[in-house]
This record gives C-alpha cells, structure tokens and sequence, in this order.
C-alpha cells in the first residue's frame, strides 16, 4: 500500500511539468495577445515569460525534481542561474513600466533612475545568486573587490567624470532635447540625452555624440529653446535723407524672397537709432531652422544691396549722386541701343525719366499678370522671359545687354503675359511706357520700330501658349 501511495505521489511532478507547463505557456500567450492592442508593453512582458522563463523553470525543475540530482549538481546550478538570471530582466522590465508611468515624458530623470535601478537590482541579485546557489563567500568577494577598488577608479575615471557631469546636466536643466547648443562655434541641436552623452544633429543633419563632461568644462552657449522662436537679426544704418518707410519698404521686399524663414511669422524692421550720421535699424529674421542662422542673414544683405539700388537708397556713406552725371550716362545708354537711337531728338526725354536698376541672379522683375507700366533696356547680364507657370513653365526667349524687352501689354500699362527673370546678375535701364508713347508723336521712326518689335512678341508669345495648350 504504501509502495502505491509513493508511485502516486511520484507521477504528479512528472504530470505537473509535462501538462502544466504546456498549458501555462499556452494561458500566457492567449492573455498576451489579448492584451496586445489595448497595452503592448504588457503583451511584451507577457511573451518573454511565456518564451523565456517558464522554460528555463522546466529546465530547472526536471533536473532537479524529476532526474533528482543534487543541488551542488553542476547543471543544476546552471538552470538555477539561468532561471534566476531570466527572472532580473523580467523584474527590471516591469519596474521600468511602473517608474515610467509616473514621471513625465519629457523629462531627463527616468533615464538616470531606470538605469541606477537596473545596476542596484543586478548587483543585490547577482550578490544573492552567488551566495546561495553557487555557495561564494560574499565577504571574501567583497575584501578582493576593495583591494581592487583603486585600481578600477583610475580605470573608471572618465566614465565617472561623464557620470558627475551627467548629473550635473540633467539636474540643473540648463537645456533640454530639441534645444539649440552651440559646440565647436557651430550650433545643433539636442535629440538625445542621459547620464553620460548628449546626442546632437548639425545643420548638415549630421549625428554629433558628445560626453557629458566635454560640454560641462566649457562655457555653454543656448542659441535657441526648442519652442521659443529664433530670430536672425542684422543691423543697417542708412542716410538721414532717407525716409523710415521707404527703408522698410525695401528691408520687407527682401526679406519676403529669403528662404528658410518661418512661414507663421513677420520680419520686422525697428528704427534703433536717429543720429546725424544716419539712421540705424534692427531687422529682425524668423528663422525656421536655428543652426543656420548665417545663412538667412547672407542672403537678406545680398538681396537688400540689389533692393536698395533699385530704391535708390544709398548704403555704407555713399554721397549724393551728380544727377546731371546720371542723366547723361542714361543718354548715353539709349543712344547705344538701335532700336531707340532712330529719333535722337527724343531720347533726352527718356533719359530723364528712366531709371537704372540692378537685380541678382533669380530675381522677378515682372510676374506674369502683374502690371506691366516699364519698357526695359538691358544694358549688363541677361534676362528671361517666361509663358506659364510651374512645372508647365516654358522659357520665350532670353534677352542680353544692349537689347530692348518692350510688350504691347507694356505700352498701355497691362497684366504682363510672360514673366520677366533674371538670369544672370543685370542692370537694367527702366523706361516708363507712358514716357515712350508720349514721344511717339515726334518721333514716328521710334514708334514704328517699337510697334514691329512688340508685334513680333505678340506673335512669339501666342505660338508658344498654343503650343503649350496643344501639348496638355
């Protein structure tokens, strides 16, 4: 009888391990996939229980409890470690879960936490898997670790100064990620952080890694928070002569064609200064991307140099320009163009109307629609005219120095059929229509040249919209 009652009592933890396990590792993996949607961390933990530690449990118990070896067994210890071993990371994955849950997302701290947490629970763990299943004298360990301790801080010197300065980061929280830094006298911007680097992206999109302690040594510049807006400011001094708003009126013509500006914000341009050597004004740039601050400032001047001649707003001292000495270099410019020096006797009257303008590379002079109330002689660079729009853009004809881009839309002051670009850097000299045509009464040979030279545009610029038209 008592031979049957310990036969049973044998079969049930071959019975438990053989249906039990199977069937655990099935219930767990059901309640994960359950879970999945509404919390896929939990689902996650779930699965690693079910793949990970149930199994190295199975292992263990069989060679413990079914194969009956002893604790000292050299297997045994195995499976033990490895169960234990298995049971740390699933406990550091739900403490990390439960410390992340009630601190904020944003903030620097968890990183630190998480990772103190995860070396204090590794070392009391790896203490009590040392001692009780593989039998160490912990004081032993602790006596040779104290011996050695010396030795590894001169080792550990720079991951501890990393960690000291990491500290000293995150605590004080003199930035944070999507902030703007300056490092090496360039500024990136912070994506990453914790307690030991600080992961940055340039301007070029490059990764930067920088340890903590590189960027606690210096002086540490923030160029931009990573909500505040960021403004380029450049500062101009113009001539008393000048009015306020004609220099605004320039200061926001080239700053409306600077790229990289923030689309929901203005430019602005505050008068700083009123002194009898001129008067001084801060623009002030919405940049959109702070770590290329130089470049929205570059090309504002470069545009505003351009916009300024045309304005005939002086820069840097100029003196008054002799207007006698600018009329007689207009003069001179028209008596050199064929198709105006035909009636001589008018060209000192467009002489003194025209004006001579300067535009870089890629300028509008005239959008297609816009009015078009100027004739214009290109006296340096090139310009190209354009029918359509966008990708459906197609060049008429490009126009050099010493010719004369004249529409009939122009001699009645109309929307302009083409766009008017400058293709290369091009000073032109722009003749008001409503001058021209009052000549025309006195000189009929410039008339007729301008009437055929504006008919063949006409005819040029119909064929090519009919072409366009055709091949849509």
């Amino acid at each position: 009888m008592n031979g049957l009652t310990n036969d049973a009592v044998g079969l049930v933890w071959p019975l438990l391990l053989i249906v039990g396990y199977p069937l655990a590792a099935v219930a767990v993996l059901e309640v994960a996939r359950g879970v999945a949607d509404r919390s896929p961390f939990t689902a996650s933990v779930l699965r690693q229980i079910a793949y990970v530690l149930l199994p190295t449990a199975a292992i263990w118990l069989i060679l413990r409890l079914l194969a009956e070896l002893p604790p000292e067994n050299v297997a045994v210890r195995v499976a033990e470690t490895a169960f234990a071993l298995t049971s740390l990371y699933v406990l550091l994955r739900v403490a990390q879960a439960v410390l992340t849950s009630f601190l904020d997302e944003k903030t620097q701290a968890p990183k630190l936490l998480l990772d103190i947490l995860r070396i204090g629970l590794s070392m009391l763990w790896g203490a009590i898997v040392v001692s009780s299943i593989w039998n160490v004298d912990l004081g032993s360990l602790i006596a040779a670790m104290g011996v050695g301790s010396i030795v590894l801080g001169f080792a550990l010197q720079e991951f501890l100064g990393n960690l000291l300065s990491g500290l000293g980061l995150l605590s004080a929280h003199k930035f944070g990620e999507g902030d703007w830094i300056v490092v090496d006298g360039d500024p990136a911007r912070v994506v990453e952080m914790d307690w030991r680097t600080v992961t940055l992206i340039d301007a070029g999109g490059n990764r930067i890694v920088v340890a903590n302690s590189t960027l606690a040594k210096g002086n540490l510049v923030i160029a931009a928070r990573a909500q505040e807006p960021a403004w380029a400011g450049v500062t101009l001094t113009i001539g008393v002569d000048v009015p306020p708003e004609r220099v605004r009126d320039a200061v926001f013509e080239a700053a409306s064609a600077v790229p990289g500006l923030a689309e929901d914000r203005t430019p602005k341009c505050l008068v700083t200064e009123l002194a009898a050597g001129g008067i001084g004004y801060l623009v002030r740039l919405p940049v959109a991307n702070p770590g290329i601050l130089s470049g929205p400032r570059d090309e504002f001047l470069s545009r505003f140099w351009y916009i300024a001649q045309r304005h005939g707003i002086p820069l840097g001292g100029e003196a008054p320009a002799d207007a006698s000495a600018e009329q007689a270099a207009r003069l001179a410019m028209l008596e050199q163009n064929g198709a105006l020096s035909r009636d001589p006797d008018a060209l000192p009257i467009l002489a003194r109307a025209a004006r001579l303008q300067s535009y870089r590379r890629g300028d509008v002079l005239l959008a297609q629609g816009a009015a078009a109330d100027d004739v214009l002689l290109v006296v340096g660079g090139t310009l190209g005219t354009y029918v359509g729009s966008g990708e459906d853009s197609v060049r008429l004809e490009l126009v050099g120095a010493g010719q004369l881009l004249a529409l009939q839309e122009m001699m009645v002051q109309g929307a302009s059929p083409v766009r008017i670009v400058a293709e290369k850097d091009a000073d032109v000299l722009a003749i008001p229509s409503a001058v021209l045509t009052a000549s025309f009464g006195k000189a009929p040979l410039l008339a007729r040249d301008i009437r055929a030279l504006t008919e063949a545009r006409r005819q040029a610029i119909i064929a090519l919209q009919r072409g366009i038209r055709d091949a849509a």
